[in-house]
């Protein structure tokens, strides 16, 4: 394990020193192309930031759209709640005995359970179209980003080991 290290730590030390050769040599040509690969990695930055930066608008508009409609859900839920409670308590007034007061009752009660679950469904659509939209978003930004990146990766070449120099000196016999 310990030859191991060694050997990893003395690759590197190679490669940086080679590169502090080609840098001593000609240390012009050695920052120009390391300008060069920089300005090459930004360029390659803006079709992600732009897409991130879309795909964030559409995530806004969807949230706001997403809200607005169970805002309105809720409007009109309490304004029905309201409606019923009023109709319910006109209806309790004008009952002629108990028998048609329960009757009243019990008609408004199967109403607002109606009601209850027409207003569930429709939130419950409300968010199953908001999960998809953000679903949409997120398979849109990965196919403009990530999936390029994925593509212009370089493929791994096996590495070769090279040969063990002995790092023991000789003993004088």
């Amino acid at each position: 394990m310990l030859n191991q290290v060694q050997d990893y730590m003395n690759e590197q030390i190679q490669a940086f020193a080679g590169q502090a050769q080609r840098f001593g040599a000609d240390p012009l040509t050695a920052v120009r192309e390391g300008v060069s690969h920089s300005v090459s990695g930004l360029k390659s930055l803006r079709q992600p930031v732009r897409a991130a930066a879309r795909s964030g608008v559409k995530l806004s508009a969807l949230t706001h759209e997403t809200a607005q409609e169970l805002i309105q859900l809720q409007s009109q839920m309490v304004t029905a709640t309201l409606t019923d409670m009023a109709e319910s308590l006109e209806r309790a007034a004008q009952a002629r005995d108990f028998a048609a007061l329960v009757s009243a009752q019990a008609d408004s009660l199967r109403q607002s359970a109606e009601r209850f679950v027409n207003d569930a469904n429709r939130a419950l659509e409300i968010l199953t179209t908001a999960g998809r939209g953000v679903q949409t978003v997120a398979v849109e930004a990965y196919e403009k980003v990530a999936k390029p990146a994925e593509q212009a990766a370089p493929q791994a070449t096996p590495h070769t080991a090279k040969p063990r120099r002995s790092s023991r000196k000789a003993k004088a016999a």
